[in-house]
């Protein structure tokens, strides 16, 4: 549907703006990313709030897609599924973050299990491309490796300080983003997402 709508709304504005062909499958792919992303955006507020876990569901989707976008990793092969299998785990993690409860003490081992295994997949597996895109130049890789480093740290302080201020339920939420963006990176997520999950042909 995504694809059909950019591809009419590239062929438009490509005969109004005088594009050749190859500017315009350039502009239908932009405008299937940034459609794409306004309805997972929608999608997970949406049914978050009327599922009654808007507040862990955010806080799962916005960790998750921090790094996601900036490590890489699996995907279906097709919108359909992604979308569907993307917005069920949001949910499904939004709904856990709410109903897990654990100590002050038990929230700083899940911190630091969270943080060594984004340690151990950035030394391993980031950044963690597809058979379309591949990040192949090494400085690039290192640059890469270097920033998401960075950023797990810069999390694990966040996290800290979170526990210490008693927002338990914000920093479980938030690990399972995290965790489930960094398992995504490993060979058993690309294994998981490439099983033939759906009789369905999503498009």
């Amino acid at each position: 549907m995504i694809k059909r709508q950019s591809d009419k709304f590239s062929s438009y504005l490509s005969r109004e703006l005088n594009y050749d062909e190859e500017k315009r499958e350039v502009l239908s792919y932009g405008l299937q990313i940034v459609l794409g992303v306004l309805l997972n955006v929608f999608s997970v507020l949406i049914f978050s709030y009327i599922l009654n876990i808007f507040k862990t569901t955010v806080a799962t989707f916005i960790s998750y897609i921090i790094f996601r976008r900036l490590i890489g990793g699996a995907h279906c092969d097709t919108y359909g599924k992604c979308y569907l299998l993307g917005i069920l785990s949001m949910l499904l993690l939004g709904k856990l973050g709410e109903i897990i409860r654990l100590s002050p003490s038990e929230i700083k081992i899940l911190i630091i299990f969270t943080y060594i295994l984004a340690l151990g997949s950035i030394i391993l597996w980031v950044p963690a491309g597809t058979e379309k895109k591949m990040i192949k130049n090494k400085s690039t890789r290192k640059k890469i490796k270097i920033q998401s480093m960075v950023l797990i740290t810069a999390w694990l302080i966040l996290s800290i300080y979170l526990n210490s201020i008693g927002l338990a339920t914000y920093i479980i939420s938030s690990s399972l983003g995290v965790i489930l963006a960094f398992f995504l990176v490993t060979p058993l997520g690309y294994g998981l997402t490439s099983l033939k999950l759906f009789k369905l042909n999503f498009k």
